[in-house]
């Protein structure tokens, strides 16, 4: 029995050991960007496909990675097995960078529960959220008084024009200018409530102004194109909101002038939605990227050189690798559908699994 219980702390403390080598592994091939060229949209993504481990695994594994990194103390510690991973994940919430406060931590370690740790980890987390924006955000919170709830956002400039379209759809026509703000303000809440003003509301029309060679992509196109709401997109940009939106192109001679403007159209029509959705799973056809909102459906052959809008020319996309295929330089071989196959820029067929075998003998 005693021999038993050894083998499996001892097993434990090499759980933990190489735990840390395949966080400092993927530490590396985060400051190196070894991962990079193979499409994927961040690391974790690579690392799924490549690995064929679940993304929320990944994700973890690069998290991880990153706080192990900065705390030194803490990784040895885990590579000898004195604290174990629950425990080093907790800590290394706790331990803020530079301060020395992993040793610290790791003094006191014996005089703290695990579920007190992860309590504690948990407070931290939630701290550092209020304080995190990034590019795109969405902030809110109530006035002194506790009588409005106060916002503000800032988003893409294409994301942009599809929420102001989408909140001036549902603005009364009769309303008066000076009334303008407060309607908005009621729009805003029925788009969030999606009532029936919502359902019975066309999908917002995004108006786009571009040179007349510009979505063709000719030779000596310009190469910026500009919203109705404000704002600029490059040329691979406008080519993907025309992809899948419903648009309106505004078209403008090289001089600028007005040359004439497009019926509004939904290019992908919502049955036709429905039927690429089924057939590709729900997801993103990406290797890995198992994104299942905020999709798009992206003509393998561009409308604008003749490419129908049929099911064997339109591909269930996220964004992220809805502006792979356009402004990333990436196609598409093969079939469409989830095993289709992405290439490079450089020509070269996309493949992210590898198998290694180890030698047991």
């Amino acid at each position: 029995m005693c021999t038993t219980r050894i083998a499996a702390d001892e097993a434990q403390a090499r759980f933990g050991a190489a735990r840390a080598d395949l966080l400092r592994a993927v530490a590396e091939l985060e400051s190196t960007e070894a991962w990079r060229g193979d499409g994927a949209g961040d690391l974790a993504s690579w690392l799924a496909a490549r690995w064929q481990i679940a993304l929320r695994t990944a994700r973890e594994l690069v998290r991880d990675a990153r706080e192990l990194r900065a705390r030194p103390a803490l990784g040895e510690a885990l590579g000898k097995g004195s604290v174990s991973v629950d425990q080093c994940r907790a800590l290394m919430v706790l331990c803020r960078e530079q301060t020395g406060d992993d040793e610290v931590w790791l003094e006191a370690l014996p005089f703290w529960s695990l579920p007190e740790l992860e309590r504690e980890a948990r407070k931290q987390v939630a701290r550092e959220l209020e304080r995190r924006d990034g590019g795109t955000y969405l902030r809110m919170r109530h006035t002194a008084d506790e009588r409005y709830l106060r916002g503000e956002f800032q988003l893409q400039p294409e994301d942009g024009a599809v929420l102001i379209g989408a909140i001036d759809a549902l603005v009364p026509q009769e309303t008066r200018l000076r009334d303008w703000d407060r309607a908005s303000a009621a729009a805003l809440v029925e788009l969030a409530k999606g009532g029936t003003a919502v359902a019975s509301t066309q999908r917002p029309t995004v108006l786009l102004s571009v040179s007349e060679t510009v979505l063709a992509g000719e030779p000596g196109a310009g190469d910026v194109a500009s919203l109705g709401s404000g704002g600029l997109v490059g040329a691979e940009t406008a080519r993907r909101i025309a992809c899948d939106s419903r648009t309106q192109l505004l078209y403008r001679d090289e001089g600028g002038k007005i040359t004439g403007i497009g019926r509004t159209s939904r290019t992908v029509p919502a049955w036709m939605r429905r039927a690429v959705e089924e057939r590709d799973g729900g997801t993103c056809t990406f290797p890995a990227c198992e994104r299942d909102v905020h999709l798009e459906c992206h003509h393998i052959l561009p409308v604008a050189q003749g490419g129908p809008t049929v099911l064997d020319n339109l591909l269930l996309v996220c964004r992220t690798h809805h502006k792979l295929a356009h402004e990333g330089g990436w196609s598409l071989g093969g079939e469409a559908g989830p095993h289709i196959t992405w290439v490079r820029p450089d020509g070269s067929a996309f493949e992210p699994r590898v198998r290694v075998v180890l030698d047991t003998s």
